[in-house]
């Protein structure tokens, strides 16, 4: 399907991403194949509004994923995971499983879907995947975790799934996944020696990620996060000569490895995550307080706080890629001259999404094999 200087950033299909997704330019769209994951919040019921507490219609909800997929990525190939909801969404009219319900609905849309499994997901989910291979023919993507290739009978499980779904490696594009950066984690290249036939599979990912869980315990002001993902993915696969195979690279962008929902009522902290070559510039500014009382006479700062961040970093040369880099760079360019309201948490997660995958794609373009 692609080679190693390709980029399979992995999404929690929320708006945010979405939007960073969609305002991608078309250079760079041709260097990546994302990885969707249906989170389980779009399933609950609103807390406003007059549908408050009625749980939405889970046909209609995977009815607008799919819509969102075709708005953002239109019909270019994709991975579709619908790990995080298996078995917290209901069948479909009592019968259907979700994964063969947005696969049909993809299907009317002419999306490009190529459905993600794992060695350990239910029956229900690796039949209702044996449905959509046999009906799509695009075979499937299958997702390793790092902790599965310790455990016994994996290579076991690992036929049967395979004879499950009746494809052999070569319609098969394997993503190894250690979820979070750790100098401790298992050597990669020991995992590649555990796979077999590992030069047959149509293509091979490595992935984690190496952004924190939160900035809760970063300083105020700028600070740096050193992008171990991508150094570690580099040096073990284009900084060294090697002889197995180059796998392509996956990270979770600016987000945190592991799936887990903001803490609700929370306030986090005004703050920009801006990618660099080798590391995360971290602007962090205080939580917006309240606006000035009794109590409080001065107020506090608040979102305003984002216009001094992009003023900052616009006016560092050797920092800021520049307006015309991306649409996230455009926005934060934008923000530096205070057009506009200050915008939102979820806007600034947009354009760093947006400003990292980028990134990322213009270096794997411009890596030299050596």
């Amino acid at each position: 399907m692609f080679g190693p200087k390709h980029y399979v950033p992995i999404l929690r299909w929320k708006q945010a991403e979405r939007f960073a997704l969609k305002h991608l330019l078309e250079v760079d769209r041709k260097m990546i194949t994302p990885l969707i994951e249906i989170t389980p919040k779009v399933f609950d019921a609103p807390k406003t509004g007059k549908d408050e507490g009625k749980k939405p219609d889970p046909a209609r909800v995977l009815e607008d994923q799919a819509k969102n997929l075709l708005e953002s990525w239109e019909n270019a190939p994709l991975f579709l995971d619908l790990g995080l909801v298996d078995g917290l969404v209901p069948p479909i009219n009592g019968v259907r499983h979700p994964l063969v319900h947005i696969a049909e609905i993809a299907r009317s849309y002419r999306l490009c879907v190529v459905p993600v499994t794992g060695l350990n997901r239910r029956n229900e989910y690796q039949s209702a995947l044996s449905d959509v291979v046999r009906l799509d023919g695009r075979g499937i993507c299958l997702r390793l975790l790092a902790k599965d290739l310790a455990q016994p009978g994996y290579s076991t499980k690992l036929k049967a799934l395979l004879r499950k779904v009746q494809l052999n490696e070569s319609s098969v594009d394997l993503l190894l996944d250690y979820q979070t950066f750790d100098r401790q984690n298992p050597d990669v290249k020991d995992l590649l020696g555990r796979i077999p036939n590992l030069r047959a599979w149509r293509s091979l990912t490595i992935a984690s990620g190496a952004f924190p869980a939160d900035l809760q315990k970063r300083e105020l002001g700028s600070s740096r996060i050193s992008r171990d993902d991508w150094l570690s993915w580099k040096e073990q696969f284009f900084d060294e000569s090697s002889t197995q195979r180059r796998a392509s690279f996956s990270d979770y962008t600016i987000q945190y490895g592991l799936y887990k929902e903001p803490v609700e009522h929370c306030i986090p902290s005004v703050s920009v995550r801006y990618t660099l070559e080798n590391e995360w510039l971290i602007m962090r500014g205080e939580a917006p307080r309240k606006k000035a009382s009794s109590e409080s006479p001065g107020g506090g700062p608040g979102l305003e706080q984002w216009y001094g961040h992009a003023q900052l970093l616009c006016e560092k040369d050797d920092l800021f890629y520049g307006e015309n880099f991306s649409w996230g760079d455009a926005f934060i360019y934008q923000k530096s001259a205070r057009q506009g309201k200050p915008g939102s948490y979820e806007i600034w997660l947009r354009a760093g999404i947006n400003h990292h995958m980028t990134v990322v794609s213009r270096q794997l373009a411009n890596l030299a094999a050596p």
